[in-house]
């Protein structure tokens, strides 16, 4: 937890895996996440999803001040839960949960006040500290699965629980094979099923065909790398499985609506 104040920069265009809240304490700022802008006023509270570029600026002659509270996601992983475990797997990531929370959003006052309570807890770092903060983390999290639920899937939450954890050793492969040809019967295989079977399974439990799934990854793994100026635009094409660069640009721009050279200048421009 932090607090970033009296800088033209209070965030550098980054990304991370954890989840993050940030809170307005003196405003108007400039906030980007992924491809979109906010100018946010003083009390808004901001989500950042997982690997969501993020970045916020002040307001020229303005001495803005933001709280943040980072927090790494396996936290939320200590119940043996399915449930839980499947509805966290389709709130990761997803461009269903809002970034913004005004004062007159449902969630507002929950989420303000675990803020402050975490970030006192925090501060003072009394003896179980850490446990009083882990407690405000649940209850943040659980009002947005709860207010999101219906949005992120149409079945029940424990309907597909035990089918998202046969089917994580997929994600898993994916996930660490961005870079190369991945066959999806190489897929089916980390999950003993056939490919017609675990496509139909597949897009039940996550809402996407698998291929397109793979396809969304290595997009979402572009933006984070396009943060890294070192690195050509033809490098990241092939460090994220697409061979031709036409083509990325292509789906890139489907995906995103603009190419990966606008993204990178939209971003580079603030550090």
């Amino acid at each position: 937890m932090s607090i970033q104040r009296d800088r033209s920069v209070l965030v550098s265009s980054h990304w991370h895996e954890h989840f993050e809240l940030i809170k307005i304490i003196q405003g108007p700022v400039q906030f980007q996440i992924d491809q979109h802008s906010f100018t946010a006023e003083t009390g808004e509270i901001y989500f950042i999803n997982s690997c969501q570029i993020h970045s916020v600026t002040s307001s020229p002659g303005i001495n803005c001040a933001i709280q943040g509270m980072v927090f790494d996601i396996a936290l939320l992983y200590s119940l043996e839960n399915l449930e839980i475990r499947h509805l966290l797997s389709l709130f990761l990531r997803s461009n269903k949960v809002a970034n913004r929370y005004a004062d007159s959003h449902p969630l507002w006052t929950e989420l303000n006040v675990e803020m402050e309570k975490a970030y006192l807890e925090y501060t003072h770092g009394q003896v179980g500290y850490e446990y009083s903060i882990l407690s405000c983390l649940f209850r943040i999290i659980v009002p947005m699965l709860r207010l999101y639920q219906q949005e992120l899937t149409s079945n029940p939450p424990h309907q597909y629980a035990n089918q998202y954890m046969r089917l994580k050793p997929a994600i898993d492969y994916m996930e660490e094979h961005l870079a190369d040809k991945v066959y999806m019967e190489t897929v089916c295989k980390k999950v003993n099923m056939n490919l017609y079977y675990f496509s139909s399974l597949f897009k039940k439990v996550f809402g996407l065909p698998p291929v397109q799934y793979l396809i969304q990854l290595r997009i979402d793994h572009a933006k984070r790398l396009l943060l890294d100026e070192e690195r050509s635009i033809t490098e990241i094409a092939e460090l994220c499985g697409f061979c031709n660069i036409n083509y990325f640009d292509k789906v890139f721009k489907e995906k995103n609506g603009f190419t990966p050279m606008d993204f990178r200048k939209r971003y580079v421009r603030q550090e």
